[in-house]
């Protein structure tokens, strides 16, 4: 294995960690993708690994958005509508961008680095919508 690809498995193993989040929304998800990807023994069982990460956490990204408009007015409802529509397709377009990008490299490892990007794109929303609305809670 060339010392390139193995940096990279590297960065991929120690990814879930050093991105992890000081919320208790992530730690869970993010310690589940690293158990999987710890006891994965091939491409495809890691590409599992993130694919089921990837539904976790947009599952996760729903629970946070509905939790963002419970209880609040309807002007913010509707503007925070339109900015998650703006999002999704902001998301469609950005994955297809990396799809054609990752595709251009040689190897299986590229499958891998595109999902743990997508991944971190969708993780990364759920946790600002977690910030949002936690973002005026003065107590803690």
């Amino acid at each position: 294995m060339s010392m390139k690809k193995m940096l990279i498995i590297s960065l991929l193993m120690a990814c879930g960690s050093a991105a992890a989040a000081p919320t208790d929304i992530a730690k869970p998800l993010d310690d589940r993708l690293q158990n999987c990807k710890m006891n994965a023994n091939n491409t495809l069982e890691t590409a599992d690994c993130y694919q089921k990460a990837t539904q976790d956490w947009d599952k996760e990204l729903n629970v946070q958005y509905r939790a963002l408009l419970s209880g609040q007015n309807e002007a913010f409802k509707q503007q925070m509508k339109i900015s998650q529509r703006s999002w999704i397709k902001y998301k469609d377009d950005y994955f297809s961008a990396m799809e054609t990008f990752y595709q251009q490299q040689e190897g299986t490892i590229w499958g891998l680095v595109a999902a743990e990007s997508k991944l971190n794109v969708i993780r990364d929303k759920a946790l600002d919508l977690y910030r949002l609305r936690n973002s005026t809670n003065m107590e803690g």
